[in-house]
């Protein structure tokens, strides 16, 4: 029994960096890659842990044992994310630019309740028998489930995005000289395909009333336990308005994205906002069909993440909506076995409708 647990967690610690086009540890985001040191390192970072590894400095070596090299590369990746630089997370290259998004760039920063939650993920990473649980379960309900069912189902796999700081430093600017008197705090907030809720949870508070949709059942349950109003996922936008939908990685994750942005359209009252987050490079997959591919793709071309950004906006600007704010944030995820969290590059806008 003791070999086939063995077994179970090497093959669970390992699936990622074996296969990396796609890994189930994100519920919406399924092409997390596992990080590569080795790739995302220095040259004489590498130069240097390899001759750690190899002459047994400060306790380092080559372990033997396939559960053994699976600690270690755990710990192997675990130190390089202590050691990376947080703040390239937030850059980007404004000569890149073309003058409006310049203008209308917000630059964030690691901020506490980042730290919070990067901190929380690296103690539950080491969480050794939860992490075995998650990987029994998981090899066994991916036969009947989605890895968004299976996510809501074990409560692991939350994300981050932003802030409720940061959510509100974006807002206030795209606000600004407005002259809306319910800025303060607006009355309604949908999130639109909400998963768990841990994205939009950290700032719903700014608004009055929180609502969400989510095609997952378990999810669904999940989202009501944390005081949403949990909305049908086809009709929500027909029977009231809100100050503010939130899109938050959904575009890229969605069939029809061009429909639901018209939806989004209708649903917000006069001096609404939308909120919409975009990983970059954009790979749409849609869960739920059977080739994972969009009925609607995106027109966003350009291969650095400042020209996509930026066909994106001319994008959105053609379906009738005007950047207010934006700025650049890495989509976190808690991590796993093999390391104590993972990130995409993400985009984030805030776009109100254009008259």
């Amino acid at each position: 029994m003791s070999r086939v647990l063995r077994e179970i967690v090497i093959r669970g610690a390992l699936e990622t960096k074996q296969n990396r086009e796609y890994s189930e540890i994100c519920s919406k985001h399924e092409h997390y890659e596992i990080l590569d040191w080795e790739l995302n390192s220095p040259l004489e970072t590498r130069v240097r842990y390899e001759e750690m590894a190899s002459g047994g400095l400060n306790g380092f070596y080559r372990p033997r044992s396939a559960l053994a090299r699976a600690m270690y590369e755990k710990q192997r990746n675990d130190r390089y994310l202590q050691e990376f630089d947080q703040n390239e997370w937030y850059q980007v290259d404004k000569t890149k630019l073309s003058p409006e998004l310049e203008e209308k760039f917000i630059q964030l920063y690691p901020d506490k309740e980042t730290q919070d939650f990067l901190s929380t993920s690296i103690d539950k990473s080491s969480w050794v028998w939860t992490q075995l649980w998650y990987i029994i379960a998981k090899s066994f309900l991916r036969h009947f489930w989605t890895t968004t069912d299976i996510n809501g189902w074990l409560g692991r796999g939350s994300m981050f995005v932003l802030s409720s700081a940061q959510t509100r430093t974006l807002l206030s600017a795209a606000r600004s000289g407005r002259g809306n008197p319910n800025s303060d705090r607006p009355t309604a907030l949908v999130d639109i395909g909400a998963g768990d809720g841990e994205v939009s949870r950290r700032y719903a508070d700014l608004f009055a009333t929180k609502y969400a949709t989510e095609i997952s059942a378990s999810m669904r349950k999940v989202l009501s336990n944390k005081g949403f109003t949990v909305l049908d996922v086809d009709d929500w936008w027909k029977s009231q308005k809100f100050d503010c939908v939130c899109m938050m990685n959904l575009v890229d994750r969605c069939a029809k994205p061009r429909t639901m942005l018209q939806q989004a359209k209708e649903a917000l009252t006069s001096d609404g906002l939308l909120v919409l987050a975009l990983v970059l490079p954009y790979k749409p997959y849609v869960e739920v069909t059977s080739d994972h591919k969009p009925e609607e793709r995106l027109p966003i071309s350009g291969t650095a993440f400042e020209e996509q950004a930026s066909s994106f906006v001319s994008f959105m600007r053609e379906q009738g909506w005007e950047l207010a704010s934006w700025s650049r944030v890495p989509y976190l995820c808690e991590g796993d076995f093999a390391q104590a969290y993972y990130w995409l590059d993400d985009s984030i806008y805030v776009f109100r409708p254009l008259d």
